[in-house]
């Protein structure tokens, strides 16, 4: 195969030697990070951790991009059209495994529960076309932003029914920074079938720097108790590391309930609401989130394990035969330690 660097393989010269004063030095620098171990086997476990590192972050994908958030969740493709950032929604009915050997007849935008998340910069001028093939009118609410009457997605209010078989276009400036959401504003009953989505406005300054970003929306709905559109053991398993800072996004999408999200492990920190930051974040281990309401919290974890996320009321999380719906895993794998490289000298 030919290298991509015309200038390798390197031109022939003075071979590099080790010197022994520096192999001895080197070897004392590597064998006194093995003393921070107990035993080698423990170093050469975190040198190969069995999960890898998944970063998901803050940026918004390039257009026509797809991308799995490791959430359970889908980063929305657009493209540009004349400097605006065009999205299309189609709403449609879909059979939708909830747990496994659990169907559910679903509404669902491009196919998934819950819809592509769609994330953009403070600042953006926005197009989202919303095409209609579900078996009764529709309309989609952008929850949280600063927009135009027109564009607020009330129908009989401020614009028609999206008729069966039709199509609505919505076009607004994303100037509301922070983690918002849309979703059908026809009836409750299509908000609990599926047609809600993350509305994530990255802000120009000051954003939550995170080495994970989640995302958890909490539906009580038609498709019962479900984080992400799956009951537990079909949510996504969430991975981190010891010592990172772990940005999870909570939405309520109801349509009925609150929910006190609870999680294993110690406490999180409370730093922004409905896409606000708080002037004084609140450090807690639960959190009530009722419908409609975004938090965000960053969390990072102390021991490995499997630590629990999950809602509190145990009708919503537990049964007589284990957990089960509002329920959520991350699996917190060691940190990584680097080994520094033996230096060659010539």
């Amino acid at each position: 195969m030919e290298s991509p660097d015309p200038a390798y393989p390197p031109p022939a010269g003075p071979r590099r030697t080790f010197r022994l004063s520096h192999v001895l030095a080197s070897s004392a620098a590597f064998f006194a990070v093995i003393g921070l171990t107990s035993f080698a086997p423990v170093l050469m476990k975190q040198l190969a951790p069995e999960a890898p590192h998944r970063p998901n972050p803050s940026a918004v994908g390039a257009p026509g991009e797809a991308k799995d958030l490791g959430d359970g969740t889908q980063l929305a493709p657009y493209e540009v059209v004349d400097g605006v950032k065009v999205f299309k929604l189609h709403a449609a009915p879909v059979s939708w495994e909830t747990a496994p050997g659990k169907v559910r007849e679903a509404y669902a935008f491009n196919g998934i529960v819950p819809g592509p998340v769609i994330r953009v910069n403070e600042g953006d001028p926005v197009r989202i076309v919303v095409e209609n093939d579900l078996p009764e009118p529709t309309s989609v609410h952008w929850h949280g932003m600063d927009l135009p009457n027109s564009q607020d997605g009330v129908p009989g209010l401020t614009q028609p029914e999206i008729e069966p078989g039709e199509s609505y276009t919505y076009e607004w400036k994303a100037i509301s920074p922070g983690t918002h959401w849309y979703h059908s504003h026809m009836h409750g009953e299509q908000e609990g079938k599926g047609l809600y989505g993350s509305l994530e406005v990255v802000p120009s300054t000051g954003d939550i720097r995170a080495d994970r970003d989640y995302r958890i929306m909490i539906g009580d709905g038609a498709l019962g108790f479900v984080f992400n559109g799956k009951s537990f053991p079909a949510t996504e398993r969430l991975s981190a590391r010891v010592g990172e800072k772990v940005r999870i996004r909570l939405v309520g999408t109801g349509p009925e309930m609150i929910h006190p999200i609870h999680l294993h492990s110690g406490h999180f920190t409370v730093v922004a609401q409905d896409g606000r930051p708080l002037p004084v974040p609140q450090e807690m281990d639960t959190l009530n989130v009722g419908v409609g309401q975004t938090y965000d919290i960053v969390w990072t974890p102390t021991r490995t394990g499997k630590w629990m996320i999950h809602c509190h009321i145990f009708s919503h999380s537990e049964t007589h035969e284990g957990m089960a719906g509002l329920v959520s895993i991350f699996q917190v794998d060691p940190a990584v330690v680097s080994v520094p490289d033996l230096p060659l000298i010539d």
